[in-house]
């Protein structure tokens, strides 16, 4: 059984944080229940997650399953939704369900393991501040799903139910070693330790949906990420949302990779941020107003909805700072509501998600981080390109190029078809090892190149042909620093140009200078990349480099590649820099498509416990932008100022001339 509901979200939530210890002492005691519900109402919030259990496991109503929280004297949970529907305010039940401190400490047996026989914790370690792990393949699961249970019933009335951070790891717990003993499993095999985690998140997904029954709420289940390539995951949601508080270390290349995925499942999206400057429930902290318009912009112009977090305070009572600028926001983003409204994304390139075809459902860090995923999304946005990110299971035919970044390694299924979609007009651009059998360099599809497997060089120089240089690095062969393949081009493959073998490879025998050796004077022989009809090879793992070191150079060999492969795009732009990006969505009820530029510059400010800190807090304005759109246009305007803006075809081609702009600007076409 999967959940039968599919949800229509509002515009505009707010998820509303109370993880708060005992140690806090007395707790809301300066609640007022209409106050409350007015700050929210004033803000024009329609939607507030709240907390049914957090994170320290407390319960914040008088439950009979959990333990309320020993400095609360009343029923918070019951006068936050009585005060909310009395407005007409939509409330979603939220439970701490992977991470609950009470019950970690009274139930050591309950707790995930490693294979190294350690507690799972995040920040720390068991005796350290950290949070803990539990298992779901232990009697924790009948806990979790009686107090669901609870919770529906208490509150019929409720419009859904977010249960968080269902991180269910491959463990090696007593219970789960009981259950793979019993079910025939090593529990000292990792790959019999994976079984056993779906078979726990199978019987999780399934119990928790037997509690809905047939209530008509939303539902989901939160990992902290949008997993890609396993489509069962979302058959137990009713929709994706997808938290990306980009200082929290989601990074700015989050949100845009799983909007785009997301949409690609045919369910309602919302976009879930902060406004914290840093990471989640930061009290004391607020983000500038234009790091918040910046990420509410991506949202509305990835097609998603929009969430913003907040964290009440322990006395009870709203942050009227935070209140005031999450107001300011969301009255801008409502102003845009006409314009994306029921909005379909367009794009011409699908990017194959490296890891969602690799490891199908993972939600590790590495995984929410996959280097080629995000190198490919970055050059592609940098490149002003239309895109989605896609799984195995996508119509291919929906797009015209597809993108397989480094570590795409082909089964003869995906081969098969793949190779069918390129005979029938598709273009593929590979890079790195993608397209190469599950193991050794055998080629899957008809690319024109031999591979002779990996090049014995270390870096290598590539000159590509002329067209496809950048005009900054136009006569040298520039370095890839990386190791790659070694291709020759066949007689009826087109060589993009040379290779060359560094003149040594770095040993402690021999080395030069600070990095690498230079080139040698003579070609190597191998091919800088091969191209037979619509698929071309470029050996080098390209995306990832680029998420690594940012080299403009490999981003224009890319998307100099692309745009070769491509032809006209549905949209292309000048005057319009690296650091903005496009989207093109329709609004087929309306009869018109909307362009979405967003712009803002990202600058490095810091580090913290979960990566680097990016930061977008001023929106400059930039332009004139001219726009090519290779479809029909009778008019565009600015909207929602409704400025109209000069129009001109020629060749087919309608040129649309955009003034300057700050942060996210759309731009009705009709």
């Amino acid at each position: 059984m999967a959940f039968a509901h599919k949800a229509i979200l509002p515009w505009r939530q707010v998820h509303l944080d109370f993880h708060t210890p005992a140690a806090a002492g007395t707790i809301a005691a300066g609640f007022d229940a209409d106050a409350f519900a007015q700050t929210i109402v004033d803000a024009d919030v329609q939607s507030v997650v709240l907390f049914g259990k957090c994170h320290h496991g407390w319960s914040y109503y008088d439950s009979k399953v959990g333990q309320r929280h020993p400095g609360l004297d009343f029923d918070l949970l019951d006068a936050q939704v009585a005060a909310l529907k009395r407005r007409s305010v939509e409330t979603v039940l939220y439970l701490s369900v992977g991470w609950d401190e009470r019950n970690a400490h009274a139930h050591l047996d309950w707790r995930q393991v490693g294979a190294d026989g350690q507690f799972f914790c995040l920040l720390g370690n068991h005796i350290e501040a950290s949070w803990k792990y539990m298992c779901l393949g232990t009697p924790y699961l009948d806990h979790v799903v009686a107090q669901v249970s609870e919770l529906l019933d208490r509150y019929p009335d409720a419009d859904g139910l977010w249960l968080d951070i269902i991180k269910q790891e491959p463990c090696a717990c007593v219970h789960c070693q009981e259950a793979m003993t019993a079910a025939g499993l090593d529990w000292m095999d990792p790959a019999h330790r994976l079984r056993q985690r779906q078979t726990v998140l199978d019987r999780y997904f399934t119990a928790i949906d037997a509690a809905v029954g047939d209530r008509a709420i939303s539902l989901f289940h939160n990992t902290s990420m949008v997993p890609r390539g396993d489509r069962r995951f979302f058959s137990y949601q009713s929709h994706v949302e997808i938290e990306a508080l980009p200082t929290g270390g989601w990074g700015y290349d989050h949100l845009p990779i799983s909007a785009r995925y997301g949409e690609t499942l045919g369910l309602d999206r919302i976009g879930v941020t902060a406004r914290f400057h840093l990471i989640w429930g930061e009290l004391g902290s607020y983000k500038h107003p234009d790091a918040l318009r910046y990420e509410t912009g991506a949202m509305l112009a990835n097609g998603t909805k929009l969430c913003i977090g907040d964290q009440l305070d322990a006395n009870g009572v709203l942050d009227a700072s935070a209140w005031k600028l999450m107001g300011t926001i969301f009255a801008e983003a409502k102003a845009k509501q006409p314009w994306c409204e029921g909005s379909i994304g367009m794009a011409d390139i699908g990017i194959l998600s490296s890891v969602g075809v690799r490891q199908p459902g993972a939600i590790s860090r590495e995984a929410r981080h996959c280097p080629e995923d995000e190198g490919a999304a970055r050059i592609l946005a940098e490149g002003h390109f239309l895109f989605d990110v896609i799984d195995t299971e996508a119509d291919f035919g929906r797009y015209r190029l597809l993108v397989l970044p480094d570590k795409v390694r082909l089964g003869p299924e995906l081969a098969a078809r793949l190779q069918a979609y390129a005979d029938r007009g598709g273009c593929i651009l590979l890079t790195g090892e993608s397209g190469l059998a599950p193991s050794g360099v055998q080629p899957m599809l008809d690319t024109g190149a031999d591979c002779l497997g990996p090049a014995v060089s270390d870096p290598r120089y590539v000159l590509l042909r002329e067209d496809l240089r950048p005009d900054w690095a136009t006569d040298r062969p520039f370095v890839i620093m990386a190791p790659s393949l070694a291709i020759t081009a066949r007689a009826d493959g087109q060589s993009l140009g040379d290779s060359f073998d560094a003149l040594f490879n770095r040993r402690p025998q021999h080395f030069y200078g600070h990095v690498h050796a230079p080139p040698q004077a003579a070609p190597s022989g191998l091919a800088a990349g091969v191209r037979k009809g619509g698929i071309c090879w470029l050996p080098f793992p390209l995306f990832t480099l680029y998420r690594a070191m940012g080299h403009a150079t490999i981003r224009h060999f890319v998307t100099a590649t692309i745009r070769d492969m491509l032809g006209q795009p549905l949209i292309a732009a000048s005057g319009l820099p690296p650091t903005a990006t496009l989207n093109l969505r329709a609004q087929p009820a309306e009869g018109r498509h909307v362009l979405h530029l967003l712009h803002g510059e990202r600058r490095l400010k810091g580090s913290y416990v979960l990566g680097q800190i990016e930061v977008v807090d001023a929106l400059p304005s930039i332009g004139p932008v001219d726009l090519a759109v290779a479809m029909p246009v009778a008019r565009a305007r600015l909207v929602p100022q409704g400025d109209e803006l000069a129009v001109s075809q020629a060749d087919g081609i309608a040129h649309v001339h955009v003034p300057r702009f700050a942060g996210h600007q759309m731009i009705e076409i009709s």
